[in-house]
């Protein structure tokens, strides 16, 4: 008797046990979650509404109780559903847990940050959306208008079914709405950088877009350094630390790669780093001189206009008096030394290499700088000077004649109405109407917005490789 009495105590007993581990079980199955229920952000610990928002919490039992500890914010009825009332949080009562519901306040509009974009087959990618007057980040409903061509998910990735165009638009819970279109290209057979090697300088910095091939898209590529000591990259841009060598890859979402390999170095004396690459730029270049008399008048022009230009030298001046130390302010003021043979008596055809060399030596006898570029006697050609220029060939794209008029008003006019950004402009500076335009054109073009600068900055800043043997008129 005694024994059965206390086998019905345990019996009983462990009902009451079984019992109270089902109801533990169920409520944390309740407050376990971490879900998007409804496009609405929930886990254990919290829950985030906007204002005049609604969410009806996934209980499937009425033994769960709801209480709310800031009905200012938020409220909550016996059925669990949650509506929010003003910006603010709120402890709420699930059960024996606790929630915290964080209300922003309502969204005022929505727009996706692009109109249109394009996506790859297979790619997987979320459209930027942007919230006014909310900081609210979930509540949204995102659609496809063709899910055969696009898809998307309760977060608002889209992803590339097939070929064509689709739009994905979003709904708020509060009857905003917006969409953008999305073109669905093929997926890409190759990837490639503008060009496959780069010299950047430091204190500057290269825009380096990655190109797909015709016809596809990646819409996200990654782009990684091997040498972040040398160079770092953010997006797009490629940005140098150190004098070294790095190579960068990109990479399209099916695997597909590009690299680069960048050389960083110290910028030549010729190349300021402080120019903006977004603002226009015109190349000032001048013939014939130096002329210590009116070559000093453009320096000074220059100088005071944070300019530079490229002066190409008949090499022979340079023994006359005052002449040679005006080539040397040009280096101590970063302009760019040119080669316009020695003495500047043949042309064309006629040109031999002993014309191009003399000049080349010349110039560095007295400055201790070889030039950078030539310019032909004339802008006449051949094949023996593309042959032995031994630097890139430069000639124009605006031509003042200032050897024919001479006339400063005259020749200030026509650069001011033929300048255009990334011009080369063509003078001389052995004259003294020539050194007068300059002193009047070149602060109103600085007025204008124009940076005054060199042949080898405009092409540095413009993204031009140039080589030797090639010619050069402008960079647009």
């Amino acid at each position: 008797m005694f024994a059965g009495r206390k086998k019905s105590v345990s019996i009983k007993s462990a009902a009451v046990f079984l019992a109270v581990l089902l109801i533990i079980s169920f409520i944390a199955v309740i407050v376990d979650r971490n879900i998007r229920a409804n496009t609405i952000y929930v886990n254990e610990k919290a829950m985030i509404l906007g204002v005049g928002q609604e969410y009806d919490y996934p209980a499937d039992d009425n033994l769960v109780h709801y209480k709310s500890y800031n009905k200012d914010v938020v409220t909550v009825d016996s059925n669990g559903v949650f509506r929010a009332v003003s910006k603010g949080s709120a402890l709420v009562k699930v059960g024996t847990s606790e929630i915290t519901v964080y209300v922003e306040d309502a969204p005022t509009a929505l727009s996706f940050s692009e109109n249109e974009l394009s996506i790859g087959v297979g790619e997987r990618y979320m459209p930027s959306l942007q919230v006014e007057g909310s900081e609210l980040n979930t509540g949204f409903e995102f659609s496809s208008s063709d899910p055969n061509v696009l898809g998307v998910d309760s977060a608002g990735n889209v992803i590339g079914i097939a070929n064509g165009s689709a739009d994905v638009s979003v709904k708020s819970y509060n009857g905003l709405s917006a969409s953008a279109r999305v073109n669905v290209l093929s997926a890409p057979e190759s990837i490639q950088f503008p060009v496959s090697e780069k010299t950047i300088y430091l204190g500057t910095q290269k825009y380096m877009k990655p190109s797909v091939s015709s016809g596809s898209a990646s819409k996200m590529i990654y782009i990684d350094s091997d040498n972040t000591s040398v160079l770092k990259t953010e997006g797009s841009n490629f940005i140098p630390v150190s004098a070294g060598e790095a190579t960068v890859t990109a990479k399209t979402y099916n695997g597909k790669t590009a690299v680069c390999k960048v050389t960083v170095a110290e910028a030549p004396f010729y190349i300021r780093t402080d120019l903006d690459p977004g603002k226009p730029m015109v190349a000032l270049s001048f013939d014939d001189g130096p002329n210590a008399k009116t070559t000093s008048v453009i320096l000074d022009t220059l100088e005071q206009n944070h300019g530079s230009a490229t002066f190409f030298m008949v090499a022979n001046r340079l023994s006359k008096q005052g002449n040679a130390d005006c080539a040397k302010r040009m280096v101590s003021l970063g302009c760019q030394l040119g080669n316009h043979t020695y003495d500047h008596s043949h042309y064309g055809k006629d040109v031999t290499p002993a014309d191009i060399t003399n000049g080349i030596n010349a110039i560095k006898d007295a400055t201790g700088y070889v030039p950078s570029v030539f310019r032909p006697t004339g802008g006449y050609l051949s094949d023996t000077i593309k042959n032995n220029a031994a630097a890139p060939i430069c000639l124009w794209s605006v031509d003042t004649n200032d050897w024919k008029y001479k006339d400063a008003a005259r020749i200030g006019k026509y650069v001011l109405d033929h300048a255009q950004d990334g011009d080369i402009i063509l003078m001389h500076d052995i004259y003294k109407t020539s050194a007068e335009a300059v002193q009047k054109f070149v602060p109103e073009l600085v007025k204008r917005g124009f940076q005054i600068v060199n042949i080898a900055e405009l092409a540095y800043y413009k993204d031009a490789e140039m080589q030797n043997g090639h010619v050069y008129s402008s960079f647009h």
